[in-house]
């Protein structure tokens, strides 16, 4: 009886150490909250090309945020779509970026550092092109107040 008594307990231990959650947990930032990976992009039976860029439109000194642009061009392979970004003003760099291929269209996520000195008026330019088009467009980011 003492040994049954003292495997439930230690029953009891593992199970409750194992459904606690850790306080290692990833925690939701402000700064990955402004991360964004995916645009609108509406395409209809007459669209031959269209493209977007979308993000955060406020930002701070020292952050590092995802922007994302998307790109259709009826009649060719997405795969065939190269990516080109560029700061346009703005105290930032492109880090690094991420293209994929999702059906007709192409994708490419953009990591971008807001430089310690930015102060806003921001604009940085997402380009794409492949064999039958291309296209470009901006996103502007302000300075965000504390």
């Amino acid at each position: 009886m003492k040994n049954l008594t003292i495997y439930l307990l230690l029953l009891l231990f593992v199970t409750f150490t194992i459904s606690c959650s850790s306080d290692n947990d990833i925690e939701p930032t402000i700064e990955n909250l402004k991360n964004v990976t995916d645009c609108e992009l509406p395409i209809k039976p007459s669209t031959a090309i269209a493209i977007c860029v979308d993000g955060t439109d406020f930002a701070l000194p020292d952050e590092t945020i995802k922007f994302v642009t998307t790109f259709y061009s009826r009649n060719d392979n997405p795969t065939n779509t190269k990516f080109l970004w560029t700061i346009e003003s703005g105290n930032m760099e492109v880090l690094n970026l991420e293209n994929s291929i999702d059906g007709l269209i192409a994708k490419s996520i953009a990591t971008i550092k807001f430089n310690s000195d930015y102060s806003g008026n921001g604009v940085i330019k997402g380009e794409a092109q492949n064999n039958t088009g291309s296209g470009s467009a901006t996103h502007s980011i302000e300075l965000e107040s504390n």
